[in-house]
């Protein structure tokens, strides 16, 4: 029976807004360990929708575009076909960043963005072929992670570590600790709205966020635009919001990778 319908029943553990629906089910809190390989996949269908879709505009209004000028038709397919072009090669390059781990775009920033952007048209379709959100997510991270790793060039900015509060209490403490060896603050959110304000307090120029998934989607895509962020996906033994854990290598890449600072 889920705890919270539970009348004689503490709960133990106090759900995040992502997860408000959880039934207690272990199933809907799998992990997932995905490579960027399914992101870009369905990254690119939503593309070709999202196109596709700008194509046959242009097709149903071409007849009123007609009446005004024959000239009219031939600049609106000029300027779709540019947008289109623009789109599709951008997508190319954002691709062969992440798995050639070399930037090859002109805006550091572009890559990470794009895929935020994306990632909404990209959820649904995944649906479609039985994904679930959250293995879809996970891949997305690993992705988004990829562009920042290939694009990002270390300098004198300041970075932050955002934990969650369900993450167990021995390993906030040791992450603690690499943060205070590496210079990188370490704060603790109970939520999105409470990680906005560190942020705005902070003014970081980089953040590692650490949650489940469906948080640090919602959290990438809100702070990905300001600067780069890598997120750090939790692991569920017990289902989410109670004893997450994490790998620590992870946390001494990502801060590698924004401070240049490497961590014994």
């Amino acid at each position: 029976m889920n705890e919270k319908n539970d009348p004689n029943k503490k709960p133990d553990r106090v759900l995040g807004d992502e997860w408000l629906t959880w039934t207690g089910s272990l199933d809907e809190s799998k992990m997932y360990d995905e490579n960027a390989h399914l992101f870009a996949i369905y990254s690119s269908v939503a593309l070709f929708t999202l196109l596709a879709g700008i194509a046959a505009v242009l097709y149903f209004i071409e007849p009123r575009l007609y009446m005004f000028h024959p000239a009219v038709v031939y600049i609106a397919r000029t300027v779709t076909g540019l947008i289109i072009s623009a789109f599709v090669v951008t997508g190319i390059l954002i691709i062969a960043s992440v798995f050639s781990g070399k930037n090859l775009l002109r805006h550091k920033r572009l890559g990470q963005i794009a895929a935020t952007r994306i990632l909404p048209i990209a959820i649904p379709i995944a649906k479609l072929f039985g994904i679930p959100r959250d293995k879809l997510g996970n891949s997305f991270v690993t992705f988004s992670n990829a562009i920042v790793k290939a694009s990002h060039t270390p300098g004198n900015g300041k970075t932050i570590i955002l934990l969650p509060r369900c993450l167990k209490a021995d390993m906030k403490e040791q992450v603690k600790e690499l943060g205070s060896r590496s210079g990188v603050g370490v704060f603790s959110a109970t939520g999105g709205g409470q990680a906005r304000k560190i942020i705005i307090k902070e003014r970081p120029t980089a953040v590692i966020g650490i949650a489940c998934e469906r948080d640090l989607v919602s959290g990438i895509h809100d702070v990905a635009v300001k600067m780069p962020t890598i997120g750090i996906t939790n692991k569920r033994p017990e289902g989410p919001c109670k004893n997450t854990t994490i790998d620590l290598e992870e946390i001494k890449k990502a801060i590698k990778t924004l401070t240049g600072k490497p961590i014994e």
